[in-house]
């Protein structure tokens, strides 16, 4: 059936935040819990997909002081997404999607005040993020909420995001994907999660593999 909705990730995905992510949250490892920062940047790209407090939370078990660690590395991104802006490149990627009648939505674990004021002026029809209090966020949360806002089977989603996490979010809820090579995962890293993965080199490869 042809695709009707094209949910993208955010970060890394739409806007290249995530090398920055990386280097930010690896100086916070380092200082919390004297985790080389080589090796705290390589930990971060791992668990990559995840809210940061999930992700220490996997990362660091034992210790009982990682909300503070995840509350600093939230302040610091707060200033730093502000001075963000789409790049007009992917902007008419996103509107030229939207000419041929597809509706865009945003499916991201960065947090859902982040995300809506970033999407506020982008040309999307939708942008989701994560929510601590309750845990809402990417994956079945996200698509569960798409298919009741929008009246579609999420069978006629399909979804692009940069990570591993991502193809496997995607997989657990039977929703197609795209997974966009970046300089963090490569090709290798996406077919070890499925082998019949669909490999975007760039953004703009996505119309190609779109059914019609």
């Amino acid at each position: 059936m042809k695709p009707a909705l094209l949910v993208f990730d955010l970060d890394g995905t739409l806007i290249p935040t995530m090398e920055d992510y990386a280097d930010q949250a690896a100086r916070l490892m380092e200082a919390a819990f004297a985790t080389p920062f080589a090796e705290a940047r390589e930990a971060y790209f791992r668990t990559s997909g995840l809210p940061f407090e999930q992700q220490l939370g996997q990362l660091y078990p034992d210790h009982d002081d990682t909300d503070s660690v995840a509350a600093r590395f939230e302040s610091w991104k707060d200033g730093y997404l502000q001075g963000l802006t789409l790049d007009p490149a992917v902007a008419d990627l996103l509107t030229g999607w939207h000419g041929q009648g597809f509706l865009i939505a945003i499916s991201s674990n960065n947090m859902e005040h982040y995300v809506e004021r970033l999407a506020r002026e982008w040309p999307v029809d939708c942008a989701l993020g994560y929510r601590p209090a309750d845990r809402f966020g990417k994956g079945e949360d996200h698509f569960a909420a798409l298919e009741a806002r929008f009246g579609l089977a999420r069978d006629r989603f399909v979804f692009t995001g940069d990570s591993p996490n991502d193809a496997r979010i995607a997989r657990a809820a039977g929703v197609e994907f795209r997974a966009l090579l970046t300089r963090a995962f490569g090709s290798q890293d996406f077919l070890a999660v499925d082998p019949h993965i669909v490999i975007l080199p760039r953004l703009e490869d996505l119309g190609a593999t779109l059914p019609g």
